[in-house]
């Protein structure tokens, strides 16, 4: 729900992954702060494409993102959902994310496929004790803070939990 109590509008459906390693590390994709943009970091996902399961989904853009593949039954969840907010040209836009879990050994990942602006991510394992001081996160980190130490753990929720939202505030002032 909105301030104003009216539900809120999703605009797509998207799946997106948390990837833990061995190390107790997250990937990341994005890309480093430069002289001409900030540092941006976000887990590997997107969109869920018309007939497509939220589970095929995280499992496509996974290995689109990061090259990683992995079958449907190493992937647990959802474990969390999250909403994206954003002001595009056309207007606000709300992206609903199912977010799952994916442990493995570190690897190397690489852009293998998916859209063109995504060739230029790069990557960055970062532990859970270092999330809140690393600059480039769009959202309030403390509740993906928590899930992920609660993950690591071993304590997986048995229904999704409902994280902070990312992006713009949906009902924050234009600019």
């Amino acid at each position: 729900m909105s301030a104003t109590n009216e539900p809120t509008r999703i605009d797509r459906y998207g799946a997106r992954c948390i990837v833990i390693d061995e190390q107790d590390a997250v990937l990341f994709i994005g890309r480093s702060a430069a002289a001409d943009r900030p540092a941006r970091w976000f887990l590997p996902g997107g969109g869920i494409d018309p007939g497509e399961t939220p589970l095929d989904a995280a499992v496509r853009e996974l290995f689109e993102e990061t090259g990683l593949r992995v079958p449907p039954a190493d992937v647990t969840g959802p474990v969390a959902r999250q909403h994206y907010h954003a002001d595009r040209e056309s207007g606000p836009f709300t992206q609903e994310n199912q977010l799952f879990l994916v442990r493995v050994q570190r690897f190397e990942p690489h852009v293998s496929g998916g859209d063109a602006y995504e060739a230029d991510f790069e990557f960055n394992w970062i532990p859970a004790t270092e999330f809140g001081t690393t600059a480039g996160f769009d959202h309030p980190i403390e509740s993906l803070t928590q899930l992920v130490k609660r993950l690591i753990d071993g304590d997986v929720p048995t229904e999704p939990v409902h994280l902070e939202p990312a992006g713009t505030p949906a009902d924050a002032p234009a600019a």
